[in-house]
C-alpha cells in the first residue's frame, strides 16, 4: 500500500471516530449520492423561468389591494428584490402589472400563474427525491397540482412578508435593538414558510419534526445569505457590468443568486434526512466500509 492510500485511510479513520466531521461528511456524501447538485439546478432552472410571472402576479395583486396606496404594490415588489441584491434592481425595473379588471385580470392572473407552477413541481420533486419518498406514496394528480399551487400562494406570501415585515421593524427606530429585531422577524417569518412549503412537498404522514431541522437551517441560511449577499454581489455585478452587456451580468447574476439559495435549502434537508436515518459515519473510500455504507449500498443494488 503506497504512502498516499495509507494517508486517506488514516484520515478516514479519524473522521468516523469524531461524531462532528463524520456527520458533516456524511451530509456531503448524500448530497453526491442523491444528484441534489442536479435537483438544485432543476429548481434554479424552473425558479428562473417563474421569476417573472411570479412578480407580475405581485404587482398586479399589489396594485389592485393597495389601489389607494401607489407604494404599496412598489413595497411588495422591494420586499422579493431583497432576496435577489444587485440584480433586484433591474428585475424591479423591468415587471409591470397587468393592465386589465374584471374577468380579463383574473383569466390573465391564472395563465401567469399557471406557467408559474414548474417551481413548486421541481422544488416538491427535489426534496421528496432526497429523503427517498417512494413514487407511490407521491401525491397524483390533481391532489399534486393542488399542493404545488398551494405552495406557490402561501410560499410566495411568506417570502413577500418576511423581509417587509423586517423592512418595518428596521424603519421602527435605530441601533442595535432594531436592527436585531429586523433579523428575528426575519428569520422567525422565513422558518414558517420553510415548514409550510415542506409539508406541502412532503407525504401527510410525515412528522414535523422529521423535516423541522430543514426549516430552521433553510430559515437561518436565506437570512445570511441576504445580510452578506449585497456586498459580494455589488463587486461581482460591476466586474461582469464592465466586461459584458449589462443584460448578461443581471441574467448570470440573478441565476447564480438563485442556485446558491437553492443550494442552501437543498443541504439543509439533506442535513435532516442524515440525521433523521441516522446515515453516519460514512467512508472516503472501498478500504473501510462502515454498516451505513453497506445499507445503502444494498439499497441500490436492490
Amino acid at each position: 500500500m503506497n504512502i498516499v492510500q495509507k494517508t486517506i485511510d488514516r484520515l478516514d479513520r479519524w473522521q468516523q471516530r469524531h461524531k462532528s466531521t463524520a456527520f458533516a461528511y456524511a451530509v456531503i456524501k448524500k448530497y453526491g449520492d442523491d444528484q441534489a447538485g442536479y435537483q438544485a439546478a432543476l429548481v434554479t432552472y424552473y425558479g428562473f423561468l417563474s421569476l417573472f410571472p411570479l412578480l407580475l402576479i405581485l404587482t398586479t395583486v399589489g396594485g389592485v389591494l393597495g389601489h389607494n396606496n401607489p407604494e404599496f404594490g412598489r413595497e411588495l415588489v422591494d420586499s422579493v428584490s431583497s432576496y435577489f441584491p444587485v440584480v433586484g434592481k433591474a428585475l424591479d425595473d423591468s415587471v409591470r402589472g397587468i393592465s386589465k379588471n374584471g374577468p380579463a385580470l383574473i383569466i390573465g392572473l391564472l395563465f401567469v400563474f399557471y406557467g408559474a407552477r414548474g417551481i413548486a413541481d421541481a422544488f416538491r420533486h427535489a426534496v421528496n427525491h432526497i429523503w427517498h419518498v417512494p413514487i407511490a406514496r407521491r401525491s397524483g394528480f390533481p391532489r399534486s397540482w393542488i399542493r404545488s399551487f398551494a405552495l406557490i400562494i402561501g410560499g410566495g406570501l411568506g417570502f413577500v412578508m418576511a423581509p417587509l415585515v423586517a423592512g418595518w421593524a428596521a424603519a421602527a427606530g435605530h441601533g442595535f435593538l432594531f436592527r436585531t429585531l429586523s433579523i428575528s422577524c426575519n428569520f422567525i417569518i422565513l422558518y414558517a414558510v420553510f415548514v409550510l412549503i415542506f409539508r406541502l412537498s412532503l407525504p401527510l404522514k410525515m412528522s414535523l419534526n422529521k423535516f423541522r431541522l430543514s426549516a430552521v437551517i433553510s430559515a437561518a441560511g436565506i437570512t445570511i445569505l441576504q445580510l452578506i449577499g449585497v456586498t459580494v454581489l455589488r463587486h461581482e455585478s460591476e466586474h461582469l457590468a464592465n466586461t459584458y452587456s449589462a443584460i448578461f451580468a443581471t441574467t448570470l447574476g440573478l441565476m447564480a443568486w438563485i442556485y446558491l439559495q437553492t443550494q442552501v435549502v437543498m443541504y439543509a434537508v439533506e442535513v435532516a434526512t442524515v440525521k433523521d436515518g441516522k446515515l453516519w459515519p460514512r467512508s472516503l473510500t472501498d478500504n473501510n466500509q462502515t454498516e451505513v455504507d453497506r445499507v445503502i449500498k444494498k439499497k441500490r443494488e436492490a
